[in-house]
Order: C-alpha cells, then sequence, then structure tokens
C-alpha cells in the first residue's frame, strides 16, 4: 500500500452518510438536501418526472417535496 494513498475508513463513510440531510418522498426515494436551489429544483423535478412515467404522480408530490425540503433546511444549523 502507498503511504500517499488515502483511504476512507468505512465507518467514517457510514458516519459521513448519516449526517448528510436527506428527504424521502412519499413513494420512499431518498433526495440529498442541498444549499443550491437551482440544483434542489432539479434534482425535485427529475423524480416528479419519473413518477409521470411510472403513472405514480399526483399534484401535491411536488408541493410535499419542497415542503420537506424547507422544513429540513430550516433546522439545519450551517445550511449556506
Amino acid at each position: 500500500m502507498n503511504m500517499y494513498s488515502r483511504q476512507v475508513h468505512p465507518r467514517k463513510v457510514d458516519l459521513q452518510k448519516r449526517q448528510m440531510p436527506i428527504v424521502r418522498c412519499m413513494c420512499g426515494a431518498k433526495i440529498l438536501v442541498v444549499p443550491d436551489l437551482k440544483a434542489m429544483n432539479r434534482a425535485v423535478n427529475n423524480h416528479i418526472v419519473e413518477h409521470k412515467k411510472t403513472g405514480n404522480h399526483s399534484e401535491g408530490s411536488t408541493t410535499y417535496l419542497t415542503k420537506q425540503i424547507l422544513i429540513k433546511a430550516s433546522k439545519m444549523k450551517h445550511y449556506t
């Protein structure tokens, strides 16, 4: 093993995953909450497109996800 290679300990990766803010859609899918509003909008829209493809879409899906994201963002300490 090269002394310059940087390997991340598996427990550290698990801890980082647990600390990442996510919201769950009504279908159970997870969407990562990021501080970039354009990226969040794209993520929600892409997920809604998947709902429409499967015929699982309701008009309230977008509103539900938006509310969940705003609630999560308002509870975060360092959302910048």
